[in-house]
């Protein structure tokens, strides 16, 4: 990330300017967010939010890093790790995030943009993507190393092809979400009960195979 760092930054300001953007950028979204807003909210300058981050993309992408550090942080990944199999896995996922929202209200809502409910300049968007790809890539090792270990696999399927399958099921869902994101901006991690019921029937097929037994 390019930011400005010539000269030493306020820690106070800084956190202002983080708690005023994220609110910005969760409720208004990438494009309506104004930067004298934030300046107002954070009591700042604007042109100290630009000395700081260089331009208002930067400052997005900073407080999407923060968002994610901000969760990762706060998450008991207990719930993800014992989980039995992977779609049990994904069911506690989801029953624990609409937990966490009620704490977390502003990062989910940002999160929801970043994940798809917002069209974003393109090298926006590939910034925010190497983001998402960085913790799916802690998801598949981290999270799910344990969960497969429980699982009794067939000796000839190796783990990282169940791994390469799965992040191609996720792949779809992202697809098959942003349409639904794109109409509901302001949507919450439960309304998408529907979109982890179609992740569970592509790993039950995943896990049993589609053919019908003899």
């Amino acid at each position: 990330m390019t930011e400005t760092t010539e000269t030493p930054r306020n820690p106070e300001k800084v956190v202002r300017i983080e708690a005023a953007a994220l609110h910005e950028f969760a409720t208004q979204g990438f494009h309506q967010a104004k930067t004298d807003v934030i300046a107002r909210e954070a009591q700042v300058s604007k042109g100290l939010i630009f000395h700081y981050f260089g331009s208002k993309a930067n400052l997005y992408v900073h407080v999407a890093e923060l968002v994610f550090t901000r969760l990762n942080a706060a998450a008991d990944f207990s719930v993800w790790r014992d989980a039995p199999d992977l779609k049990a896995m994904i069911r506690r996922a989801l029953e624990y995030k609409i937990k966490m929202q009620v704490d977390f209200k502003d990062e989910f809502a940002l999160g929801m943009n970043l994940w798809g409910g917002e069209r974003m300049p393109a090298d926006l968007a590939a910034r925010v993507h190497k983001l998402f790809e960085s913790e799916m890539t802690f998801a598949q090792t981290d999270l799910m190393t344990p969960v497969l270990a429980r699982m009794r696999m067939r000796p000839d399927v190796s783990e990282q092809t169940v791994r390469e399958l799965f992040s191609m099921i996720t792949n779809l869902i992202e697809v098959k979400a942003r349409p639904f994101l794109d109409a509901h901006p302001n949507a919450k991690v439960g309304e998408l009960e529907w979109l982890v019921d179609d992740v569970l029937k592509y790993l039950d097929v995943l896990e049993h195979g589609f053919l019908a037994e003899e």
